[in-house]
């Protein structure tokens, strides 16, 4: 359909434009050929009213011509059709003068040559602009799609690489966990029967949540909670946990288990090296537009516990796919302390 009648909106625009250009042809014949101003108006409204279905006629010759991909055939259509439609145009003028004449509206010269030259400028003028301004629009509608699907393919490539990113994680998480219990079983069978209840509802809970693309931040921090009381049986008093999440921040977005990797470190490259233990703590809070969420451990200064920095590369990653450079993590380690930082857009469910 075209662009002018898909709505009545554009059609009212477009009517509008062939008024004021049918003024203008009043205009320009008052001054050419001394018409009144009741003449002028009565004879260039009607021929801009005329001539806008005329101009729409450029869409389609465009479209035509376009669909043959030869470079210049569609400069040479549109010439050629607007020579066509203003020569028609032109005629119609005369016709309509020479009925304004006998009703006295108009000089009584009559539409000669010169009349119809001007008519016929004005018509092919009019012809070609609408045609470069259907050009344009189509050149924009153009890259509006093109940029739309831009970022469709870029939402979709991001969304799989999260799923891969998830898909990851899960099998780290439990591979963690199971590992802590089997160290449980032969010394302290009954921990380790508690530990497997626990796990049993976070890995429940890590599947509903999955399910979603974002959490609010309070059910991230619920989840992290509930796996460091899983660690609790394992290390007893041995783990304290100092959780501090104010009201401005419990909204906020977030993937589902973004901190999960970075509490799993701070207990086993953490606390798990101190004979004495030692406390997690988890803080979030508000800066400006903002959201920063700080997860803080001791560690034992000559303990060397190698990783493979797995925790912290698919946190960045994850950060990365979800929300560009918007977002980042930030590590502060310390001979007998680490610090990870997360820092994402303040956006609310």
């Amino acid at each position: 359909m075209h662009p002018a009648l898909a709505d009545r909106k554009r059609f009212g625009v477009h009517v509008t434009i062939w008024l004021a250009a049918g003024a203008g042809i009043g205009l320009v014949v008052r001054q050419a050929f001394g018409f009144s101003w009741t003449g002028a108006l009565l004879f260039g409204l009607p021929l801009g009213l005329a001539g806008g279905p005329v101009a729409l006629s450029a869409w389609y010759v465009l479209g035509s011509a376009v669909q043959t991909g030869a470079a210049l055939r569609p400069m040479l259509a549109v010439l050629l059709a607007a020579a066509v439609s203003s020569a028609l145009w032109s005629t119609l003028g005369q016709f309509w003068w020479r009925t304004l004449e006998s009703i006295n509206f108009a000089p009584s010269v009559g539409p000669g040559p010169g009349a119809f030259g001007v008519l016929f400028s004005l018509g092919l003028i009019g012809y070609l602009l609408a045609a470069a301004a259907y050009q344009v629009r189509e050149a924009l509608d153009a890259a509006s799609r093109a940029s739309r699907r831009a970022l469709e393919a870029d939402v979709a490539h991001r969304d799989a690489e999260l799923r891969a990113l998830r898909a990851q994680l899960d099998p780290h998480f439990l591979f963690n966990s199971l590992n802590s219990i089997a160290g449980l079983i032969s010394v302290e069978p009954s921990r380790a029967r508690e530990m497997c209840q626990l796990l049993g509802e976070f890995l429940r809970e890590s599947l509903k949540v999955g399910a979603t693309g974002r959490i609010p931040l309070s059910r991230e921090v619920a989840l992290v909670e509930q796996y460091l009381r899983i660690e609790q049986v394992r290390f007893g008093p041995r783990l304290h946990v100092v959780i501090s999440m104010p009201d401005d921040t419990a909204g906020a977005s977030v993937p589902p288990l973004l901190l999960q990797p970075l509490v799993e470190n701070a207990v086993r490259h953490g606390v798990a090296t101190r004979l004495e233990g030692g406390t997690i703590e988890v803080t979030t809070r508000r800066a400006g537009a903002r959201v920063v969420i700080v997860v803080s451990n001791p560690r034992d200064a000559d303990a060397r516990r190698g990783g493979t920095g797995f925790g912290l590369d698919i946190v960045r990653r994850r950060l990365t796919a979800t929300y560009g450079d918007a977002a980042a993590l930030t590590v502060e380690p310390a001979p007998e302390s680490f610090r990870a930082s997360v820092t994402v857009p303040l956006e609310t469910m």
